[in-house]
């Protein structure tokens, strides 16, 4: 701004000195008797040129004060200065050129504005997507990434503008990058991220084009473990469940044949009746665990929480089993050292503990013992079903709730066991809002132990139950 105004200082300064110097000259030479006076004439002159100069430097003032405001203005908007403007000194053509600027200002002003809006949206929706997210440039150094990314992927710290390479070092992420850089369509792909546990990734990348450059990429995480691990279970239970009513199909299909092909003797009907009898029965406990487990898993049946004396209700299920208990020569009680209540809907209460018993029973040998025990722990009461049976395998007890699943499958289908029961029981406590686990050791006995909310009332009065067998 100083060069312009000395420029213009000594422009107007050579005009306006040339201009004096002219009508000063022109009026000496018009005295009188026509005779030029040389000292007066250089006095003249000096003073000329100081006029000059003064009248100079106040009209390039006057001229370049409007581009100085000009440029302050542009200083203090770059500063982030959004009430900056120029002011209207005179009713002139300058007032045309700072109503121009002004207007200018006002819509740069409104359009900066209206993208910090956009920013702060697009910032908003990024933030609550459950998709991780990541952007990359031409040169694949990361742009953008949001946080369901950085916990996706556990990628924390300043990364904008590192390369991908250093900042994901998952094979599998790099070639899906990788594909979507250098062919023209969308890659999608499932991804197995391993770490400190292995989840299941889908993945989608494509380029996206860019304006006077090259390419970037643009790629979109979600994490389906869950998904892929409930079509799994899905797919797995239709394969089960066809085979295990196959087989009773088929066994009835076989013995009704055979008792239609021709004569037999009173015994051997009786016999294949039995057979067919047992299949029937089994298919229909089958198809009951499977109807209960459907209703449970679709939240079907309101609960209806009462008041239940858990002691009360195992004595009567041990007393209901002592036919079974006998005939497989296995002593069951129920001990607790108070006799509390439970707050839960005694209809799924009773199942929970009639599968567990009936579970206890059918895996322990001759002479086995089974004790259930009932004690306060705060607001939960803890239920266990403990046996001296025959014990469940270290490497099976993450997978003894699954349906369908047997330790001993030839074991369970002899006695038979749907292999449902424990899944059901496993939904009905976390239906009442509980929590069950296993401890078990082979040849050394099983416990299932779990919770259900406590009636707050109980009075935790002190009862001694005696054995029951």
């Amino acid at each position: 701004m100083a060069i312009a105004l000395n420029r213009i200082q000594f422009k107007l300064f050579v005009r306006l000195a040339a201009c004096l110097a002219v009508a000063l000259v022109l009026g000496l030479a018009a005295t009188r008797n026509g005779e030029l006076v040389p000292a007066r004439a250089a006095i003249a002159l000096v003073v000329v040129a100081a006029l000059a100069n003064l009248l100079s430097r106040a009209f390039a003032r006057m001229m370049v004060e409007p581009l100085e405001d000009v440029a302050e203005v542009a200083r203090r908007i770059g500063r982030g200065d959004a009430e900056a403007r120029l002011l209207f000194h005179l009713h002139d053509e300058r007032d045309t050129v700072v109503g121009a600027v002004n207007r200018m200002v006002d819509s740069m002003q409104a359009e900066l504005e209206q993208t910090r809006r956009n920013v702060q949206q697009l910032e908003a929706v990024m933030a609550e997507m459950i998709e991780g997210v990541l952007v990359l440039d031409s040169n694949d150094r990361i742009v953008l990434v949001n946080t369901s990314f950085r916990e996706l992927f556990d990628v924390w710290g300043e990364v904008q503008g590192r390369p991908v390479v250093e900042v994901i070092r998952l094979p599998a992420v790099s070639e899906l990058l990788s594909q979507a850089r250098d062919g023209s369509e969308p890659v999608f792909e499932d991804l197995d991220i391993r770490g400190h546990v292995t989840r299941t990734v889908w993945g989608r990348a494509a380029r996206f084009p860019r304006a006077g450059a090259r390419a970037g990429t643009l790629a979109v995480f979600h994490d389906v473990t869950e998904i892929r691990r409930v079509d799994r279970v899905r797919r797995d239970f239709i394969a089960n469940a066809s085979h295990e009513l196959r087989t009773p199909l088929t066994s009835i299909q076989g013995y009704a044949e055979s008792l239609a092909s021709g004569p037999m003797t009173p015994a051997e009907v009786e016999a294949h009746v039995a057979v067919i009898q047992r299949n029937v029965h089994r298919m229909r406990d089958l198809i009951d665990d499977l109807m209960d487990l459907s209703r449970i898993e679709s939240g079907g049946g309101a609960p209806d929480p009462s008041r239940v004396d858990v002691v009360k209700l195992a004595q009567t299920l041990v007393s209901d089993a002592r036919t079974r208990l006998a005939h497989a020569k296995i002593e069951a009680r129920v001990r607790t050292p108070v006799a509390p209540t439970a707050w839960v809907d005694r209809k799924a209460l009773e199942q929970v503990l009639e599968n567990l018993l009936t579970n206890a029973i059918r895996y322990s040998d001759e002479g086995a013992n089974i004790t259930i025990d009932v004690e306060p722990r705060g607001e939960v009461l803890e239920i266990s079903v403990a046996d001296t049976g025959i014990g469940i395998p270290e490497e099976a007890l993450d997978r003894i709730f699954e349906r369908f699943y047997r330790v001993d499958a030839s074991r369970s289908r002899a006695i038979g066991s749907t292999g449902l029961g424990l899944s059901i029981v496993r939904h009905l406590v976390q239906a009442m809002g509980g929590t069950i686990r296993v401890e078990s050791r082979v040849g050394q006995g099983s416990r299932f132990t779990f919770t259900v909310p406590r009636d707050r009332d109980d009075s935790e009065t002190t009862s001694a139950t005696p054995p029951l067998s």
